[in-house]
């Protein structure tokens, strides 16, 4: 995407924030892409913010155009697949410091962890997809970051929840609903 397309893209954006007052309030988010292809989804890109420092309009936009063209683990998304890709959006809340798994509640949360080594986020919708307790959630955060999977219990490392609500399209270009994450982790991964 050259500057005019992002520009043009913003400016349009901009006339939806006079609409609905929502847009234009602080947020962190991230948008993940998925390639769509019958009924399974491929990871095609995921990038976001964990601060409340751009209104919540551009940071949508910001983070998509990031997660299609700027995803280092990713080629950009080329015109020719737009059709087959589907967009989900995790909407994040405070990040409140934690101390273990007990602190975490699957389907809510999603979990940060830093230390001067390194830093990484996992989503609340992540554990679900892999069927992890808490204790694993907090190990695979640990790995995102770069560090062992007991970093969480360790001094010097600030490990935090941050609550969440995950909105995706049900097909690519199709209705948008949010995703039930405590359903749908009870019903997955076979939890009472």
């Amino acid at each position: 995407m050259d500057l005019d397309d992002e520009d043009a893209v913003f400016s349009a954006l901009s006339e939806l924030v006079g609409k609905d007052p929502r847009m234009g309030k602080k947020a962190a988010v991230f948008v993940t892409l998925e390639k769509v292809s019958g009924s399974s989804r491929m990871l095609r890109g995921c990038i976001g913010f964990i601060v409340h420092h751009l209104e919540l309009a551009r940071a949508v936009m910001e983070s998509a155009i990031s997660s299609a063209f700027k995803d280092p683990r990713f080629r950009p998304v080329e015109k020719e697949e737009l059709g087959s890709i589907a967009i989900e959006i995790a909407l994040l809340g405070p990040k409140i410091p934690i101390k273990g798994p007990d602190d975490i509640s699957i389907g809510r949360d999603a979990i940060y962890v830093e230390s001067i080594y390194g830093s990484g986020i996992l989503l609340p919708q992540v554990p679900i997809d892999y069927c992890w307790d808490e204790e694993t959630f907090l190990g695979e955060t640990c790995l995102k970051a770069g560090l062992d999977l007991a970093c969480w219990m360790r001094r010097g490392v600030k490990v935090y929840r941050i609550p969440g609500r995950v909105f995706y399209e049900e097909k690519p270009l199709g209705e948008v609903v949010e995703r039930d994450l405590t359903r749908e982790y009870r019903s997955r991964c076979a939890v009472a």
